[in-house]
């Protein structure tokens, strides 16, 4: 069934993904129907399992033929359960995946799917080509950490020794501490108060160590996850102490002491100049073939075997995606618990919760353990990594920080990221947050229930978000604002999600309604000046129009005053006849 079941998503992979809305109306089944089918929970009927495979452009003979083999193989192993015992499970010494948590260096022996990169910092560091630190770079998730202890620390070898500083808010006390553990002699105390003064003294105290051991002891400095540290509320002081310590020890020139790595987050930009030499070695998401290594590689260790369809599942799965080392291993840690003898098998993987039942777990655990107010941010959030389908499936969405700002105080918004980044329900960049996984949008029903709500407002904030992020990297261009319908329908959303609005989304609609309101304005004192100057004009025609008239009144008097006189003289005047010049000989008798 569960093999079956994987086929029919393989299938609907290779025909484009198409969602189950769409699918439901090639098959003239529900899209539920089609999805339930996919599961793996049970085998679906004959005629549901042809409908789907058809829409998917599957042949109708072929998909029969597999349906019916899968339920002859249902068949056969109901009947093996119901008539041999299970054989008992061999104890295994260990799991050969840690699960949730990192790999540390006992667990070298199964760190497996990063050997590139092994090698190319094994020799930056070994080689010591640049004179600043040796930054490891990746999103969280990607697996930095399980790198630097499972991997670099054991290729490096016994001649080297380790001085490993964690996140915290006294990053001075942890260096003191570390020292003074590494030494055996050095009070803490008195270091910490050295180091915030005198930016060469974790050299001295360490260079001291290395005189009282073998001339090839060689030290390394490791500090995981740096940009943590400035985001916990470190003291700029402090901070500033702390960074010159490893600025001098980074480029003091001692062979046995010459490397400093840090591991932080992708594109992260730490303050000062020390770290402009720097070499930085990014983290790249695991390739098909890595994921394949990082699966087969700790089973071989530990003499197990991984079911093809297992691992054909979990490469599509996880290929390509950021989280994918702490998905993966956290989804075969639970592969192990349930699996049958030596074997690890797709059902008890699908079964105990593939890579998406992770991230839905990790929401729906981190939403039910927050308080009412942290509740209300937890959705805001989970909505902005959310794309809206338009006549498709809804689509995870990575979002840059500066669009969170706002939502919550920065502290409080850090601090819940974290959670969700330990939960493996996001991944953390420097300037991003994505979901780790794209069930936690598909999967997930309380997000499901959530888009469901207002699917209609979520897609004019996503257009609000849009334009806003324009409007930014015009520099605020007032012609990128809102005005008319937009301008409205965005108010209007926004009078119902006040709380959902971020800093630059706020600025955005005020910016636009002001220019709104000088719009009219102009507007409005432009009709009123078109309407004075309508009046002037008519007043001018009007006054013309008189003007006219009177001058032609005044023409037609002094004309019958002209004709009258005319008429009078003539009156008077006695007709004299006109001169006869007639010739005499010519002229008629009367």
């Amino acid at each position: 069934m569960a093999r079956f079941a994987w086929e029919l998503r393989q299938l609907r992979t290779h025909a484009g993904a198409p969602s189950y809305r769409v699918l439901a109306q090639r098959a003239h089944y529900a899209a539920s129907t089609l999805a339930e089918a996919t599961k793996g929970s049970r085998l679906p009927t004959l005629d549901v399992a042809m409908a789907l495979a058809e829409a998917c452009g599957g042949d109708r003979e072929e998909w029969a033929a597999r349906w019916h083999a899968a339920a002859a193989r249902g068949r056969a192993e109901a009947r093996h359960a119901r008539g041999t015992p299970q054989p008992a499970r061999p104890a295994a010494p260990r799991c050969p995946y840690p699960g949730p948590r990192p790999f540390t260096a006992d667990d070298a022996p199964y760190f497996f799917g990063r050997e590139e990169p092994l090698r190319r910092l094994v020799r930056l560091v070994t080689a010591g080509e640049t004179p600043g630190p040796v930054l490891l770079t990746g999103p969280s998730g990607s697996g930095r950490t399980s790198l630097l202890h499972a991997g670099l620390l054991p290729a490096l070898g016994p001649d080297w020794h380790h001085l490993a500083l964690p996140a915290s808010r006294d990053p001075l006390a942890e260096l003191a501490e570390a020292v003074g553990a590494l030494s055996g002699e050095v009070q803490p105390g008195s270091l910490r108060a050295e180091f915030g003064h005198d930016p060469g003294a974790l050299c001295r105290a360490l260079g001291g160590l290395l005189r009282s051991r073998p001339p090839g002891t060689r030290v390394l400095v490791t500090v995981d996850a740096l940009d943590d540290v400035f985001a916990r509320g470190v003291p700029a002081a402090e901070r500033d102490a702390f960074l010159a310590q490893l600025a001098h020890a980074a480029g003091a020139g001692d062979d046995r002491l010459r490397v400093v790595v840090v591991a932080l987050r992708s594109g992260a930009r730490l303050p000062g100049p020390w770290a402009e030499g720097a070499a930085r070695l990014p983290l790249e998401p695991l390739g098909a073939e890595e994921v394949r290594r990082a699966v087969l590689g700790p089973a071989e260790a530990a003499g197990l075997t991984v079911e093809p369809a297992l691992l054909d599942a979990l490469v599509t799965d996880l290929a390509g995606r950021p989280g994918a080392p702490a998905l993966l291993a956290a989804a075969l840690h639970r592969a192990w618990a349930r699996r049958t003898g030596d074997v690890l098998r797709l059902s008890g993987h699908l079964a105990a919760g593939d890579a998406g039942a992770t991230v839905t777990g990790g929401a729906e655990r981190v939403y039910d353990a927050a308080p009412p107010d942290e509740r209300r941010l937890l959705r805001a959030l989970f909505l902005r990594l959310t794309a809206p389908g338009d006549g498709a499936d809804d689509a995870p969405r990575r979002v840059h920080r500066d669009e969170l700002r706002g939502l919550a105080p920065r502290d409080d918004l850090d601090r819940l990221l974290g959670e969700l980044a330990a939960a493996r329900v996001v991944v953390l960049d420097e300037d991003t947050v994505e979901p780790t996984h794209p069930a936690l949008v598909t999967a997930w029903p309380r997000l499901r229930h959530w888009l469901a709500d207002d699917r209609d407002g979520l897609r004019t904030h996503r257009r609000l978000t849009g334009a806003t992020a324009h409007w930014c990297a015009s520099d605020r261009h007032p012609g990128a604002l809102y005005r008319g319908a937009r301008l409205a329908a965005a108010q209007s959303w926004a009078r119902r999600h006040p709380d959902d609005l971020s800093t630059r989304e706020r600025a955005f609609l005020t910016a636009s309604r002001a220019a709104e309101r000088r719009r009219r304005w102009a507007a409005a004192l432009l009709v009123a000046v078109a309407s004075v100057l309508a009046a002037l004009a008519g007043a001018l025609a009007l006054h013309a129009l008189l003007t006219d008239h009177d001058t032609t009144n005044g023409r037609r008097g002094g004309s019958r005053t002209m004709t009258g006189t005319t008429s009078h003289a003539a009156h008077r005047a006695p007709v004299r006849p006109a001169p006869d010049n007639t010739p005499a000989g010519t002229r008629q008798p009367r």
